[in-house]
């Protein structure tokens, strides 16, 4: 009877391993910009969130918070991150440039604003630049890799593009359409 129970709970461990691996899409529950013109206003209604940098400062930021479900999925190391893409719609450009995203960690609210935005870590980047409208799709992975390390326990996190030099660029909300943004990942087999 031993024996048995030992082969189910090996069963157990390795349907859990193998559930892990494949392609997974994070929910996101709360996407907005903060404006530095209107600080103390949010913006999660719009149908565009601005991204946009005057003189090498950024003064909007586009805020995407996603719900972990890293351990659900069986992902308890940054290890198990092979990939990680951030698929993104721009519907406007006032001034191509670059994008930067950097890791939040914890949620961003839909009542945020400018005053009271959360801090980014900027030890972890991924930056693209924008030219026009369309689909862009981001490498984030070392960004994902790093929320599985400071948020296994189930944190949410967030995903802040701030414009460089003198960028301005517009990303389709989730209150616009199916454009708005998507973060896929794939687990290491």
């Amino acid at each position: 009877m031993r024996h048995l129970h030992a082969l189910i709970g090996l069963l157990v461990l390795l349907t859990a391993a193998t559930a892990a691996a494949g392609s997974f899409t994070a929910k996101m529950d709360v996407d907005t910009y903060v404006d530095s013109e209107d600080a103390n206003e949010s913006f999660s209604d719009e149908e565009a969130h601005w991204a946009t940098s005057v003189d090498g400062e950024p003064v909007r930021e586009v805020y995407l918070s996603f719900i972990n479900n890293f351990g659900t999925e069986g992902i308890f190391s940054p290890d198990d991150i092979e990939s990680a893409d951030l698929k993104l719609y721009v519907t406007e450009v006032e001034k191509p440039g670059e994008i930067t995203a950097y890791l939040v960690h914890g949620a961003t609210f839909d009542t945020v604003a400018w005053d009271d935005k959360p801090e980014y870590a900027t030890n972890v980047t991924a930056s693209f630049d924008v030219e026009d409208v369309g689909e862009y799709t981001v490498d984030i992975t070392e960004l994902i890799e790093e929320a599985v390390e400071t948020c296994v326990e189930g944190c949410p996190y967030s995903v802040v593009l701030v414009a460089e030099d003198n960028a301005s660029v517009a990303f389709a909300s989730m209150e616009s359409s199916e454009d708005a943004a998507e973060l896929e990942y794939v687990t290491v087999e």
